[in-house]
């Protein structure tokens, strides 16, 4: 299926869509027992896959005699898992550490002889480039990075000489700050100290840059009211990142205005590039001489709302990690929620003139070392943001294996692209603690289980941002405005559908027949990734089915825009939306009531966490799919004058 136009994004990574309406589908949530019912029957797929053929078949006389190459579609089982030697990694590759950071012009993969193994693991692969539509597209199992068990050293687990727990949720930047004026005040009890400052440089975050400059001032002044802060026990070095790095300082300082001063200076970085570990690394890097000659502790104090560029952090995180430790440098970090099991978050940005919206794409996650759950709405990539109650994965492991912390700092949600934003109690959310041990080593123990095997082989399956895979896995969103374009559009999403309903087939019958697995599963956050994913699979079949019956009816009696609209609202063309009504229920009935049984299940069973508030918005969302007309509000519109549009 074409990406929907609403998907297509510029170089800027931004995203123009035609208005700001939010889907009927806000929050919603269903989940329920995993039983072997007989919804599964051979003679229910049997019919849905026959039901599906025949609608095509009645449909594509606009079609043309092109013949297509039926994707394959892969789910691969749990007794399976043993053959999978793509899982194997070369873990001594990962034990080469860089003592000098490539320039920031160099490629990330030139950044570390760990880069390039790293990089192959890394999931999902998000890439945004056009797919040629006359490629064959195969719907199956990549060379991905699978997930392991949580058991063992998770963030409660706090390196010897760290004071709390290696993430800590905070109301603000004082209260971070003050905690870190201890942590530096208990350091320089036994050293002199060196402190380097590590900014983000985005655009998005120079009002937290001005915050923490009015608040140095009282940070340092506490400690210079301590007899171990007289003289020159505490020096200070301040430094920025994006694409490149800065060094702020020429050297460290005790003095309070040079600080400030550098703080001032730091620049903007437009490229909307974080380069995080290897910034890190540039950092550290720079002041180890110092440090060692000088013979001070380190204490690096990153400042970001971003995890970071994915590929810089797949490829240098265990070198950033390594090389603190040789440095003895203890990590702190002030910076934001990790988006729930999903890489990114979308900032509203309307263009002043214009008065288009776009989405400007940033960096928040995922709270996982690799993605567990499903990056599709149904529809195609996931627009969501939905907080996870944990900081990003590399950013709370590069403060716990370094025996500092990770602030969780609360976010400027309000322009986040459709935020759900939950305060979790965090002994709640103890029991669903993310397992924060290197990558490798989570790849080289998937084998040893089955469910995990099995939820993250459906995950990557179903990842809409795989180059191979999104267009079977994308339905057009929107749709021109001139009828017979539509009609052409309409049929060729419909035809797409096909191999998109035997996968969501073959995936729920996997998944039911292993029930058993999930029941033994001594993981409350697997069990969860289970059983949330099982009631959207049923959710976002049954708008499939929807979606090429509506369509189906749409075409041959189309709604007209609303004759009596505002003159100013100018109709743009039809706009793909699920609601609460289904047009085919003699077919999707039941896969409507098994869906709200599973996900409702999930609402109940995990209250108080993020699959429940996930579970509770796919059942707001509704079951069905239908077009509607989209209309643009022309009084936005001041002038068609040309103004870039930022990157965060």
């Amino acid at each position: 299926m074409q990406p929907l136009p609403s998907q297509q994004l510029p170089a800027s990574d931004s995203q123009s869509i035609p208005q700001i309406e939010t889907y009927d589908e806000a929050p919603r949530g269903l989940l329920k027992r995993l039983a072997h019912s007989a919804y599964h029957s051979a003679a229910f797929l049997t019919s849905f896959i026959f039901h599906f053929a025949l609608i095509m078949v009645l449909a594509m006389f606009t079609l043309t005699s092109q013949q297509r190459t039926q994707p394959l579609i892969t789910v691969i089982e749990p007794d399976m898992v043993q053959d999978l030697d793509t899982f194997e990694i070369e873990l001594d590759q990962l034990d080469v550490v860089s003592t000098e950071m490539a320039t920031a012009s160099m490629p990330v993969s030139e950044m570390g002889m760990a880069g390039e193994a790293i990089a192959s693991m890394s999931a999902p692969v998000l890439q945004q480039e056009a797919l040629d539509p006359t490629e064959t597209v195969r719907v199956e199992l990549s060379d991905i990075a699978m997930i392991s068990t949580d058991s063992d050293s998770l963030i409660r687990e706090i390196p010897s000489g760290t004071i709390g727990s290696a993430q800590e949720v905070v109301s603000n930047y004082q209260e971070a700050m003050d905690q870190i004026t201890q942590e530096l005040i208990w350091m320089m009890s036994k050293n002199k100290v060196l402190v380097i400052w590590l900014f983000d440089q985005s655009e998005s975050m120079k009002d937290d840059q001005q915050r923490i400059r009015e608040r140095i001032g009282r940070v340092y002044t506490e400690i210079g009211l301590t007899e171990e802060g007289q003289g020159d026990v505490l020096t200070t070095a301040v430094t920025s990142y994006g694409q490149g790095f800065q060094q702020l300082t020429q050297a460290p300082t005790s003095n309070l205005s040079e600080i400030q001063s550098a703080i001032d200076a730091i620049q903007i970085d437009q490229s909307g590039e974080e380069m995080a570990c290897s910034a890190v690394m540039e950092a550290l890097s720079r002041h180890r001489k110092y440090a060692q000659i000088a013979d001070r502790k380190v204490a690096l104090i990153m400042v970001t709302d971003e995890s970071g560029n994915m590929n810089d952090n797949g490829a240098q995180l265990e070198n950033a990690i390594k090389m603190a430790q040789q440095m003895d440098c203890r990590l702190f970090v002030m910076g934001r929620e990790a988006m729930f099991g999903y890489p990114y978050a979308h900032y509203e940005w309307r263009h002043p003139f214009s008065g288009e919206m776009h989405l400007l794409r940033i960096d928040r996650g995922p709270e996982t070392a690799y993605v567990e759950q499903l990056q599709t709405d149904g529809y195609g990539k996931r627009w969501d943001a939905m907080t996870s109650g944990f900081g990003p994965y590399e950013q709370v492991r590069l403060a716990k294996e370094t025996g500092g912390r990770f602030f969780m700092l609360p976010g400027q949600e309000d322009d986040i692209h459709y935020v759900t934003d939950r305060k979790y109690d965090a002994k709640t959310m103890d029991f669903y603690r993310p397992d924060l041990r290197p990558r490798a080593a989570q790849v080289a123990e998937i084998k040893g289980d089955a469910l995990k095997s099995l939820v993250t082989n459906v995950v990557y399956d179903l990842n809409p941002f795989q180059e191979d895979r999104k267009e079977v896995l994308t339905i057009r969103h929107w749709y021109s405005k001139d009828p017979d374009e539509m009609a052409k559009q309409v049929r060729k999403e419909q035809a797409d559908v096909i191999p998109y309903g035997q996968y969501l087939d073959k995936a729920i019958k996997v998944l039911e027949k292993n029930r058993d697995l999930r029941d033994a599963s001594t993981s409350l956050r697997w069990q969860a990734n289970y059983d949330l994913m099982l009631g959207q699979l049923y959710a976002y079949r049954c708008r499939a089915y929807e979606y090429v019956v509506s369509s189906e009816m749409f075409l041959k009696n189309p709604t007209p825009p609303d004759p009596k609209r505002e003159p100013y609202m100018e109709f743009r063309g039809w706009e793909l939306r699920t609601n609460s009504k289904l047009v085919a229920a003699d077919k999707t009935q039941d896969d409507a009531d098994r869906a709200k049984e599973l996900l409702t299940f999930v609402t109940k069973e995990y209250a108080g966490t993020p699959w429940a508030t996930r579970a509770a918005w796919e059942v707001k969302r509704g079951f069905g799919s239908g077009l509607r007309p989209y209309y643009f509000d022309t009084r936005r519109r001041k002038s068609d004058k040309k103004v870039p549009i930022p990157k965060l």
